[in-house]
């Protein structure tokens, strides 16, 4: 099986081709245009795609074409980054720290960095109080046992200390991640609910008590989103320094398509986190705003939980709801959501709006449900 994923720098633009699925995602720092293959052409998709989105397409295309990527290019690709790592940070006394999450990426770079460094590497993963799977926990546990023969080398992280929102007057226990979650998506963060800013809080500031003499190996991957395509263009080869962690990083397979992580898991026989069967991901976060992209999506995401953890799903329903109750004590609406007239505008109320209409098909299905029997 071949793979096209390559990272090309031209006039200020981070262009991403993936065609593991004769998908074309292209990337600038001012919107995410993304074009398919179709009999060889390249077809525009995004609603408003910028004027430049097909002139660079053709040129990525014609660039992937000369240059195909197999898997085993890639590892010896991520081998060789791991081979400069050793020569500039760990031979001068820095440590190698594996940022694991149970998680696909995550696995894959924990085996590579096993098969380069035997068991003579770090392994830290970072639980979140009251949002993290317990058979999430339990699957790192096992795998980095298996990996480095003891978990001495184990770092299990988590928050401790109260989160304050100074903008709120707020102070919340560590385990609330639901309320956080409201309040920075509602009150903060009202257009950007997707940017994740719950992992300022749980994560990043978890992550700089680490100490300095360690240097992370992260798993981020370039074709995964645009904030993540966009912070990797300042890498050299995958390697930067966090201007907010001040830790040196490694994303070590930021240049592989999702194709090739789930080819290497299959043909070196991983085991993945038996989540990803049951819920369709590695359970370190349950609710999370990437889970709620759409109204589809919800639904699919509430079904699973009610069949196989219904005490995560009466959880994520309980945040739901919390979300609606506050949503609207903000914006002075009692107005069903499906009715909403900004129901079409992309930058007002992205979440809600979408919680709000399966709520309502939630409560219709029980009403139908209680007048039938």
């Amino acid at each position: 099986m071949t793979w096209f994923s390559y990272w090309i720098e031209d006039r200020g633009f981070g262009i991403v081709a993936d065609f593991g699925r004769s998908r074309l995602r292209i990337v600038c720092k001012e919107a995410d245009c993304r074009v398919e293959l179709f009999n060889g052409k390249i077809v525009l998709v995004e609603d408003k795609p910028h004027r430049w989105a097909y002139h660079y397409g053709r040129a990525v295309l014609r660039h992937a074409q000369e240059h195909k990527t197999t898997l085993s290019e890639l590892v010896n690709r991520a081998f060789a980054r791991l081979r400069k790592l050793d020569e500039w940070f760990i031979s001068r006394g820095y440590k190698p720290l594996v940022l694991f999450s149970g998680g696909k990426d995550s696995l894959v770079v924990l085996d590579l960095c096993y098969r380069y460094f035997g068991s003579d590497f770090y392994v830290a993963y970072i639980h979140i109080p009251g949002n993290t799977h317990e058979e999430c926990d339990w699957y790192v546990l096992c795998t980095v046992e298996k990996y480095l023969n003891s978990p001495r080398r184990f770092y299990y992280l988590y928050r401790t200390e109260p989160i304050r929102l100074g903008s709120l007057g707020i102070e919340l226990s560590p385990d609330e991640f639901d309320r956080l979650l409201v309040y920075i998506s509602l009150a903060i963060h009202p257009r950007d609910v997707r940017a994740r800013k719950c992992m300022v809080y749980y994560k990043v500031e978890v992550m700089k008590q680490v100490p300095k003499h360690f240097v992370f190996i992260s798993g981020a991957r370039a074709s995964d989103g645009l904030w993540r395509t966009l912070y990797m263009q300042q890498m050299h080869d995958g390697m930067f320094k966090s201007p907010v962690l001040m830790h040196w990083t490694l994303e070590l397979i930021y240049d592989w398509p999702r194709e090739a992580v789930l080819e290497y898991i299959k043909l070196n026989n991983l085991k993945l986190n038996p989540l990803y069967e049951k819920i369709s991901h590695s359970g370190n976060c349950m609710i999370c705003p990437a889970h709620f992209s759409s109204v589809e999506k919800i639904l699919l995401y509430l079904n699973k939980l009610e069949r196989y953890y219904p005490h995560w799903y009466k959880k994520v329903l309980d945040f739901m709801r919390q979300y609606m109750q506050y949503h609207r004590e903000r914006v002075k609406c009692n107005m069903p959501c499906s009715r909403c007239p900004y129901l079409r505008d992309k930058n007002r109320y992205i979440m809600a709006k979408r919680i709000g209409v399966v709520l309502e098909l939630l409560d219709n299905s029980i009403v139908k449900y209680l007048q039938k029997s």
